[in-house]
């Protein structure tokens, strides 16, 4: 094995531990002092809340691997200023010197559109460069008391400046301004639970809205599993690239249970299943994917569910679950961090060895780095020794 490779394989294996160090900083949180800290970072408030909890704070470990966690004095995790730089300590050991981000200012989202609202009230620009919509801030599904027991859509403090719909005008025009200014490599649509024929006109609005003045474009539409399948196929005819089905779970009984309106008003689990198979006959390997919420399942028969549907073409994405204030699961615990890495490890192995594409793996619902940048790391994604953030690649 020559120098280079050796060197090459060390640099992974030291990126794979920051990646499994984040998931415990995420988990058990980091000890620091917000005032001693406060002159090193780019701005100069306190660190944010975090997840509704204690103020946390976001920083790079050595390696490049983005890491975050709330304050607390009960950890072995702990960051004190050296010489004016921070270091990360696990116990008395240091890990290494870290660097305190932001996240990225887009000038371009507080541009105005013809109607005088502010691009940011219309979509938000990812990490990654991708266009993400939420189209509304409501779901159907929590007036009949059927929303997901996870989800705090309905929940949260609402924009006072978003819709509770946005018009498909106003998005394609959010868009063209923002796609001029660099980004728009990649474009997402989802939002709260639409009975279906309203989902899917809407939808075809959206697109066809941005393609009277872009004729290249990758766009995915998260939708739930239609009743009829042959509607999939009006998604692709319209020009949508990609097609999402979020399951959140794989077993077919905590379905029911966890996503009860899904279940019941969308032919139920099998149903789900049948309609990703039947999308990727009409989008493609690697253009239909479905989201998870990594810490519902037990480990083994979500790994299951992973090497299924990979093995169908479609690409399982997952975070870490959280529980959520006033959701059906805000009391309940996530599983321990090494439940969460042996996910993000096992499940990347499958997805490597199926031919996914780093591209496919951050396209889809948008559930961010948590899996990506493992699979990327792996894959040998990656120049020098750091990992830099995942940017979609231009279509113009």
């Amino acid at each position: 094995m020559s120098e280079t490779t050796v060197s090459k394989e060390g640099i992974k294996k030291r990126m794979l531990g920051e990646a499994r160090l984040a998931i415990d900083l995420n988990d058990i949180g980091i000890a620091f002092n917000p005032e001693e800290i406060k002159s090193l970072r780019k701005t100069e408030t306190i660190p944010y809340p975090f997840q509704g909890r204690s103020p946390g704070v976001a920083f790079t470990l050595p390696h490049g691997i983005k890491a975050s966690g709330r304050r607390n004095k009960w950890t072995p995790f702990s960051i004190r200023v050296e010489e004016g730089k921070p270091i990360l300590y696990n116990e008395k050991k240091p890990v290494g010197e870290i660097t305190f981000f932001e996240d990225p200012v887009h000038p371009v989202l507080n541009e105005k559109l013809s109607s005088g609202q502010k691009v940011r009230s219309i979509l938000r620009i990812d990490p990654h460069g991708q266009i993400d919509v939420s189209y509304s801030s409501e779901c159907s599904l929590k007036d009949a008391g059927e929303d997901c027991q996870f989800c705090s859509i309905n929940v949260r403090d609402k924009d006072p400046e978003r819709a509770l719909l946005q018009h498909p005008r106003q998005i394609a025009e959010a868009y063209d301004i923002v796609r001029r200014s660099g980004y728009g490599r990649n474009f997402k649509i989802s939002g709260g639970f639409v009975p279906e024929r309203r989902e899917l006109e809407y939808y075809i609005d959206v697109v066809e809205a941005i393609r009277e003045k872009y004729d290249s474009f990758k766009g995915v539409a998260v939708i739930g599993a239609p009743a009829d399948l042959s509607i999939l196929s009006k998604y692709k005819e319209a020009g949508y690239t990609d097609l999402s089905h979020n399951l959140e779970v794989w077993d077919k009984n905590l379905f029911a249970h966890i996503c009860p309106g899904k279940s019941k008003r969308n032919g139920g689990w099998q149903h789900w299943v049948e309609s990703l198979e039947a999308a990727v006959e009409i989008f493609g390997k690697g253009h239909v994917h479905s989201n998870f919420v990594g810490g519902l399942d037990t480990k083994d028969a979500f790994l299951d569910g992973i090497e299924y549907l990979s093995s169908k073409g479609v690409v399982a994405h997952f975070g870490m679950f959280s529980p959520q204030k006033n959701t059906g699961l805000s009391g309940r615990r996530t599983p321990e961090p090494w439940y969460h890495w042996e996910l993000a490890d096992r499940a990347t192995d499958i997805q490597l060895r199926h031919g996914f594409t780093t591209e496919q793996m951050y396209r889809g619902p948008g559930t961010g780095d948590h899996t990506g940048r493992v699979f990327r790391i792996k894959k040998g994604d990656f120049v020098g020794d750091k990992l830099d953030i995942y940017q979609f690649p231009p279509i113009d």
